[in-house]
């Protein structure tokens, strides 16, 4: 099947579930992308430093293709004044820059690669770049639960095929970044998966039972912005950190950013596509407004006549 052909199909098979099953299927889609984000950075681990370039450069395109116009959209809507939600992204991205501040992203000379493994501060160096990945990767898990919450929260609400689509790419680049950042701190990844996973039932849960209060939802995607914006630049600094002259190669920046440019391209699609369905959807419920009240008004007039005609013979009566 061809990738342009992906929409009609994802849609059609969605068109034949039951009314309210259709952010059930898209959970099952982004679940299923995001363990096999994880379990091709597992099975190619040797490849660990394109896949992490290829993580770190998806975060930041999610963070400011998908996530920025989400929070300006939400904050208009809600009322909520911007500079709290650039406040909520700069502490996001302040609380991360202190917990990965010690990560070695710095070249290592030649002087270190004569000394071999026992050279003097290297294994403080590697603990420092562990330790910056062990809270990239927690940062990340906890940012990217949030943010998959919200996004089950918002497939309660609508679930085209766009929006499906684009959900399922960037939950296989968060899948990636797990692993990666993960695997590199040395820490299990399993449980993370499966927070990652359920994060999206449970924001279908509470949009259908308990919706959060609208202020709240612009302030906790400037969070997740600033999370995933500053994981990003650690995760490309550790990438850069696993070659020799501590740089990544242009071979490895041309695909990083060939993929995350195809990404932000389908994410900024699918958000045109959703902004002109919530248009549609904003007309017609005014012209169905403007309908009821037209037929309201008829029925007033149709019924005074008669009312006005059956008083006098209500009197007559009396007489």
């Amino acid at each position: 099947m061809r990738l342009t052909d992906w929409p009609g199909a994802i849609g059609a098979a969605l068109e034949r579930q039951p009314a309210g099953q259709e952010a059930w299927a898209a959970v099952v889609l982004v679940c299923a992308s995001t363990l096999a984000g994880a379990w091709l950075a597992r099975r190619n681990s040797r490849r660990m430093t394109i896949w992490l370039a290829i993580a770190s450069a998806m975060m930041l395109v999610t963070a400011l293709v998908d996530l920025l116009p989400d929070a300006w959209h939400e904050a208009a809507e809600s009322r909520t004044p911007m500079w709290t939600v650039g406040l909520a992204a700069v502490l996001g991205f302040t609380v991360i820059t202190y917990f990965t501040r010690k990560g070695c992203a710095c070249p290592h000379d030649a002087a270190e690669s004569r000394a071999g493994k026992h050279a003097p501060g290297l294994h403080r160096r590697v603990k420092e770049a562990v330790g910056a990945a062990l809270y990239g990767g927690m940062g990340t898990a906890a940012a990217l639960t949030l943010h998959r919450a919200i996004e089950g929260a918002t497939l309660a609400l609508t679930a085209s095929a766009m929006i499906i689509l684009a959900l399922t790419v960037h939950s296989a680049s968060e899948g990636l970044a797990l692993a990666a950042l993960l695997d590199m701190a040395r820490q299990r990844l399993a449980p993370w998966l499966v927070v990652a996973c359920l994060s999206p039932a449970v924001g279908v849960l509470f949009a259908t039972f308990r919706p959060l209060p609208e202020q709240w939802v612009p302030v906790l995607l400037g969070l997740v912005i600033g999370v995933l914006s500053r994981t990003a630049i650690v995760g490309m600094r550790l990438a850069g950190s696993r070659q020799r002259n501590g740089r990544l190669s242009r071979t490895h920046l041309a695909i990083a950013a060939a993929v995350s440019i195809t990404a932000g391209t389908l994410l900024a699609f699918a958000h045109a596509t959703h902004g002109d369905e919530e248009s549609g959807r904003t007309a017609e419920r005014s012209a169905g407004a403007m309908a009821t009240r037209a037929e309201i008004s008829r029925a007033i007039s149709q019924a005074a006549p008669v009312s006005v005609v059956e008083e006098p013979r209500r009197e007559g009566a009396q007489l």
